[in-house]
């Protein structure tokens, strides 16, 4: 399937670049009597055309650890502009970091181009983000809501598995091709846009290069589209399909990490009591959908013997002992 959108994608540009040749050829010559060299027009035609085949030469690219881990950076400081980093709470935010490492070892991918950390927001939004290359952010607002430390490694653990499940680097793929398309569209309209223009001189309605210039301009803002996917990664989160396939990962890594699965299911019953429009409410599925699906992998794992509750009682004192000093610096 990727294959095949990549394909269209070159089969499309071709032909809107074997016309774009086509088109130049009706643009203003050498032999011409108004030309003087290069126009604008000529080089926003050609720019267009190169940036179309750039743009596809990256959708078909493959994402390398280290610029997944450069993209995450710069999601993270997207994030950081819009929620502060709760830098305060290092106790608490050591204490993450241990869970996450503890989760991550355990798992099929513990190492990542510069590993994994964990980091407090300082807001009360009810939320938890991961971005690519290992970047994974929970706000004040949600260790408010945990009781146990497997509460908090069920958050820890879905967050995870959205960057082990390659969700990150789905999301920008995806803007890599839809720039790819954008951009590819955008030279066949400079194309058609500037040869429609040199004809128009027979009728005495030829353009010159500087409205020619605002013309492009216009034109230009349709493919800066792709900058959003910040936003779409902030703002509005992953698919449903994702989060659902986020939420059974994590049960297994939990499980295999000596965690109790079922706290997945007293999360998700916390954020649904404090759920609102905004954080976690509007960027994930329904805590209650997420329930459904959650309680029903629990099924499967109880008859496979794959859950164990040894050692909870001692991890929610460890976490009752934290989340009191952690109370006590935000208070102070």
């Amino acid at each position: 399937m990727k294959r095949l959108r990549i394909s269209i994608i070159c089969a499309a540009a071709a032909a809107l670049i074997l016309s774009a040749f086509t088109s130049c050829a009706s643009l203003p010559g050498p032999f011409d009597e108004d030309f003087y060299g290069p126009s604008s027009t000529e080089s926003a035609v050609f720019g267009s055309i190169m940036n179309s085949v750039q743009s596809i030469e990256k959708a078909a690219e493959e994402i390398t650890p280290e610029e997944e881990y450069y993209i995450g950076r710069s999601v993270a400081a997207s994030i950081t502009a819009t929620y502060p980093i709760d830098h305060g709470s290092y106790k608490m935010t050591s204490y993450l970091n241990k869970i996450c490492e503890t989760l991550v070892m355990n798992s099929d991918i513990p190492y990542l181009y510069k590993g994994y950390y964990v980091v407090i927001l300082d807001t009360d939004e009810i939320n938890a983000m991961a971005t690519p290359g290992g970047h994974i952010f929970v706000s004040r607002g949600l260790i408010d809501c945990t009781e146990s430390e497997d509460a908090l490694a069920a958050v820890l653990a879905h967050e995870i598995s959205h960057i082990q499940l390659g969700h990150s680097v789905s999301a920008i793929k995806a803007s890599r091709t839809r720039a790819a398309v954008s951009d590819t569209a955008k030279a066949g309209l400079v194309t058609s846009l500037a040869s429609a223009n040199a004809k128009g001189k027979l009728y005495g309605i030829k353009l010159n290069d500087k409205e020619m210039e605002k013309v492009f301009e216009a034109v230009d803002t349709i493919s800066n589209a792709s900058n959003e996917v910040v936003k779409t990664l902030v703002n509005t989160g992953f698919s449903k399909e994702q989060e659902y396939d986020a939420d059974k990962n994590a049960l297994y890594l939990m499980s295999k990490s000596g965690y109790d699965p079922y706290a997945m299911l007293d999360m998700l019953a916390q954020i649904d009591d404090s759920s609102s429009n905004s954080g976690w409410g509007a960027t994930h599925p329904s805590p209650k959908d997420r329930i459904k699906k959650v309680e029903k992998e629990l099924s499967k794992m109880q008859k496979n013997k794959a859950i164990s509750t040894t050692g909870k009682q001692l991890r929610t004192e460890r976490f009752e002992a934290e989340y009191e000093d952690y109370k006590i610096f935000e208070i102070n």
